[in-house]
């Protein structure tokens, strides 16, 4: 649990200033502390968490209009998800997920050397799908946001600002989706384990709101590209491992 508190508190400064990175940071981790199964619900549930302490401090800042064009469709994507996880072995999905982002994160850097900005209702329709899709099968999504934020030009600022209500109401619905359809898999956690790793996500929180502002546009966009590829070779070498194991 002490891991698993030290990792929220380092997710949750991430989540704040460049917009992503919870799930990043806090996958691999769940999975150690809780499993495979009960990490995704896990990553959910403090992700409502941390993103719902930022929300008062970056509300002047959120893209109401981009929010709704990425999470309408991300809403239904996340249904197709729950149901797809179960047919599909999460291994492989883990490791599709890991190559999109990988191959995506490579374009947008190239693309994003030329004067073209690709931000279209096309984009953003299928950004949204893909991120919700994958968040609730697998429960990784941000890196998707990542190659997004690259095509688009996003202003990081406002990118961070935006995620944070949105990251909350997609993974409220995931959660009443997952109930509805998938019940089994969350942590039976005692009371005391619960509130310590909420706690963490207080504290980096407070911390978070405090070197948000600090950081120069160049090294937000600079951190999106980073944090996006590893966590697409980590889920590809979660998934590479899974695979490999024996049954």
């Amino acid at each position: 649990m002490l891991l698993y508190a030290a990792a929220l508190f380092v997710a949750t400064v991430a989540q704040r200033v460049i917009g992503l990175g919870f799930g990043l940071v806090m996958g691999p981790v769940s999975a150690i502390v809780a499993g495979p199964i009960a990490a995704v619900p896990l990553n959910c549930i403090f992700a409502v968490v941390a993103c719902g302490l930022m929300l008062p401090g970056v509300w002047r800042d959120v893209d109401w209009r981009r929010m709704l064009w990425l999470l309408v469709p991300a809403v239904p994507a996340s249904i197709a998800g729950l149901l797809l996880a179960p047919a599909v072995p999460a291994d492989a999905l883990r490791i599709a997920v890991g190559v999109v982002t990988i191959a995506g994160v490579l374009v947008s850097v190239a693309f994003t050397r030329t004067a073209h900005t690709l931000d279209g209702p096309a984009t953003r329709v299928a950004s949204g799908l893909a991120i919700g899709g994958f968040n609730a099968a697998v429960g990784v999504g941000a890196p998707l946001v990542g190659v997004y934020a690259l095509v688009s030009r996003w202003d990081p600022r406002v990118l961070a600002a935006t995620m944070q209500p949105f990251w909350v109401v997609l993974n409220l619905v995931t959660l009443a989706e997952r109930q509805l359809l998938v019940p089994d898999g969350f942590p039976d956690w005692p009371w005391w384990a619960w509130g310590g790793a909420s706690l963490a996500a207080a504290f980096g929180t407070v911390l978070a709101h405090r070197i948000a502002h600090r950081v120069p546009a160049r090294a937000a966009r600079a951190a999106i590209v980073v944090l996006s590829v590893a966590g697409g070779v980590a889920v590809i070498g979660t998934g590479v491992a899974g695979l490999l194991a024996p049954a």
